[in-house]
């Protein structure tokens, strides 16, 4: 038998195989070989839950822990707080994936062949693989292809358990719909939205009473022509230096200036604003557009809001349904 020394450096040979790094602060560090190799004189498996008539081995919770260790960001960093608490959820997960396994050898579901042959032939169309591309694809992750069509076996399999105990009580009724949607109004109200094509006037500087007086009959000349449906971009080609404009685009009436926002109220779509002036110019606004945003708008979240409260509810039933299970069961953690 060898020292205590060399089983704490075969360990650590093994933690590096796992592609766990060794900077793992020391209390974490004795916590996982303790877990291994509690005592030289013990065995290094022992039982760390009794699940019903099944267990949960300790060497099946430490590579699960090794495992979930892989996956965290800051795994080789962790207290040893945090180690214990990672252990005790992993621990629970185990518990829990037990007891989903004996329900439903309990129920006696199944998945014949050609349902799992099924399930992959739509992995691989969604995906757009062929056979030979899919099992490469899986073989590169470092699982064979046999495991899995196993892991997807057992999903099919945790689907149907839900499906069977837990989707089938899922209701969710027109009242709840409309109840959520009047609680929720805000989210879903599309805000009204303007387009507008903008024309104007450059103020020169200096400029007279008398210029002032012919500036103003050119914008109300201008005015006209668009109130009248001429073409915008015929009106704005056709006019003189100091002019410019152009669509301003769709913009939503709420976010427009206090000034812009006065000058558009009331206007159709063709209409044209009073003269705006401000900045050292004289503007035109010609509404082009308009979206109240909110027609029909129960119609167009009906089926979003029903998802929501479907989900949440199915949520909720699946909590409910598994402290069912576990208070029915004989559960004894023994580490």
């Amino acid at each position: 038998m060898g020292s205590v020394e060399d089983t704490i450096n075969e360990l650590s040979t093994r933690i590096k195989r796992q592609g766990i790094l060794m900077k793992r602060v020391l209390p974490v560090l004795l916590l996982v070989m303790v877990m291994v190799a509690p005592a030289l004189a013990k065995p290094l498996t022992k039982v760390a839950a009794v699940v019903n008539n099944d267990m949960i081995s300790t060497y099946q919770l430490d590579k699960a822990v090794l495992e979930a260790l892989n996956k965290e960001s800051k795994g080789n960093q962790l207290t040893s707080e945090q180690f214990d608490q990672l252990k005790a959820s992993v621990l629970e997960n185990l518990i829990n994936e037990k007891l989903v396994e004996q329900r439903i050898k309990e129920l006696g579901l199944e998945v014949s062949d050609s349902e799992l042959d099924a399930a992959i032939e739509d992995v691989q169309i969604k995906n757009k693989l062929t056979a030979d591309m899919l099992k490469t694809a899986v073989e590169a992750q470092g699982m064979s292809f046999e495991d899995y069509r196993q892991q997807l076996k057992d999903e099919i399999l945790r689907y149907k358990l839900l499906g069977r105990e837990v989707n089938y009580k899922v209701q969710v009724t027109s009242g709840e719909v409309r109840d959520y949607f009047r609680e929720h109004i805000d989210e879903y109200r599309a805000k009204p939205k303007v387009r507008v094509s903008s024309l104007s006037f450059e103020i020169p500087a200096n400029i007279s009473d008398k210029e002032m007086q012919e500036l103003r009959k050119r914008v109300q000349v201008t005015r006209d022509l668009l109130g009248s449906g001429e073409d915008f971009d015929k009106v704005l080609e056709g006019q003189s230096e100091g002019v410019f404009g152009g669509d301003m685009g769709e913009m939503v009436e709420a976010d427009l200036t206090e000034v812009l926002r006065d000058a558009l109220t009331g206007l159709d779509v063709g209409q044209v604003s009073e003269p705006v002036q401000m900045n050292g110019q004289i503007h035109l606004f010609l509404v082009t557009e308009r979206n109240p945003g909110d027609i029909n708008l129960y119609d167009r979240v009906q089926g979003e809001i029903e998802q929501i409260l479907r989900e949440q509810k199915t949520n909720e039933r699946f909590k409910e349904w598994a402290q069912e299970l576990r208070d029915r069961s004989y559960i004894d953690i023994r580490i």
